[in-house]
């Protein structure tokens, strides 16, 4: 069974990602490819952000008198 990866991990991820675009070592190939790999991470990160908002919006409206 494929275990579903954090937010948390997500951004460890995603520093991961930052700190190695900023090498000077790194190739514009291996750019590219870390750009991607960042971009599809920043947006499941947003997705899951966005999902949680939506939990906590119907708990309250649920707990509402």
């Amino acid at each position: 069974m494929e275990q579903k990866e954090t937010i948390e991990q997500s951004l460890r991820r995603l520093e991961e990602i930052v700190e190695r675009l900023g090498e000077e070592t790194v190739t514009l190939d291996d750019s590219l490819a870390l750009f991607a790999e960042g971009m599809k991470l920043s947006q499941k990160c947003l997705q899951q952000l966005e999902d949680a908002e939506l939990i906590v919006e119907q708990h309250s409206v649920s707990s509402s008198p």
